[in-house]
C-alpha cells in the first residue's frame, strides 16, 4: 500500500496512478495539507474516494472537506470501528453506482420531451442536459458520448437554421459571410425565433433514440448527399447530415422532411 509523508507527495502518487481505490489523508500535513490535496485532485477531475482524518478541534475543516467532496472524515484518535464504518460507506456508494449501471439493462422505456424557441444559444444547454442523462448509458454500452452530442448538435442547428429560419445550406457554398449575416438577421425577427424546436429522447432496451422536429417547410431527404461518397465530405453544406448518417445506426425523416429520427443500437459488451 503506497504511503506519503505530506500532501504534495500524495498528490504526485495519485497523478501518476489514477487507479487508487481509496485515499486516507490527515488534514494537517507539511508542504500541502489535506484540504489542498483534496482540492487539487478534484481540479484534475480524479474521482478517487477520499477520507480525511481530523483532530478533535478541527470540525470546521472537516465540514469544509465534505463540501469539497471528501466521502467522510474520521476524528482522532482513530478507532478501528470508525475505519470500518467509513469503508462500509464507500462499499455502499460503489455498489450503488454499479447497481445503477446494471439497472440500465432493465429499463423498458424512458421518454424525455423538450421544446424551445429557435435560438442557437439553447443548443449548448440542451446538449449538456442530455449528456448527463446518457453518460451511464454510454459508459455501459461503450458508446461515444462526444459523437452522440455532435449528432444532436447538428440536428438542432439544422432545425433552427435550415428549418425554422428557412436558410438554404447551399448558401454556404456561395457566400459564407452572407449565410452568417442572414442567421444574425433572423435571430432578431420574432416570426422566425418564435418557431419551436421539439426534442424527444427515447431509451428502449435495444436502442437510444433522438427525434428533432422543427416548424419549417421541410425538404426532400432523397436529395441528401451520399455519406459513402468521399466527394460529399468536401462540400461545406450537408456535412452535418453526413456525420449523423455515418455514426448513427438508423436515420430517417418524416414525409415532408421537418422531423429527423436518429437511433443508436445498444449492444452489450
Amino acid at each position: 500500500m503506497p504511503t506519503a509523508s505530506n500532501g504534495k507527495q500524495a498528490l504526485d502518487l495519485v497523478l501518476a496512478d489514477h487507479e487508487f481505490d481509496l485515499v486516507f489523508s490527515d488534514i494537517k500535513m507539511p508542504e500541502m495539507d489535506g484540504l489542498t490535496f483534496l482540492e487539487k485532485i478534484r481540479h484534475y477531475d480524479i474521482s478517487v474516494p477520499v477520507i480525511l482524518i481530523s483532530g478533535q478541534g478541527d470540525l470546521e475543516s472537516s465540514i469544509r472537506a465534505l463540501k469539497l467532496g471528501a466521502l467522510d472524515f474520521i476524528v482522532k484518535p482513530v478507532h478501528l470501528k470508525s475505519v470500518a464504518e467509513a469503508l462500509e460507506k464507500i462499499e455502499t456508494a460503489i455498489a450503488a453506482e454499479l447497481e445503477s449501471i446494471n439497472a440500465l439493462r432493465l429499463v423498458e422505456e424512458q421518454n424525455i420531451s423538450m421544446v424551445c424557441d429557435s435560438k442557437l444559444s439553447h443548443i449548448r444547454n440542451i446538449i449538456s442536459y442530455f449528456n448527463r442523462q446518457t453518460q451511464d448509458l454510454c459508459a455501459n454500452y461503450d458508446l461515444d458520448a462526444n459523437k452522440i452530442a455532435i449528432c444532436l448538435q447538428k440536428c438542432l442547428t439544422n432545425a433552427i437554421i435550415h428549418g425554422n429560419y428557412q436558410i438554404d445550406s447551399s448558401l454556404k457554398e456561395q457566400d459564407w459571410s452572407l449565410f452568417d449575416s442572414l442567421i444574425k438577421q433572423r435571430e432578431s425577427e420574432e416570426s422566425y425565433v418564435n418557431k419551436k424546436v421539439r426534442i424527444r429522447f427515447l431509451q428502449l432496451p435495444d436502442k437510444l433514440q433522438f427525434s428533432v422536429d422543427d416548424e419549417g417547410e421541410g425538404f426532400d431527404p432523397a436529395q441528401l448527399p451520399d455519406p459513402t461518397n468521399p466527394e460529399s465530405w468536401l462540400k461545406l453544406s450537408g456535412r452535418g447530415i453526413l456525420f449523423i448518417r455515418s455514426y448513427m445506426d438508423e436515420v430517417y425523416w418524416n414525409e415532408i422532411g421537418n422531423s429527423i429520427v436518429m437511433s443508436k443500437l445498444l449492444r452489450l459488451r
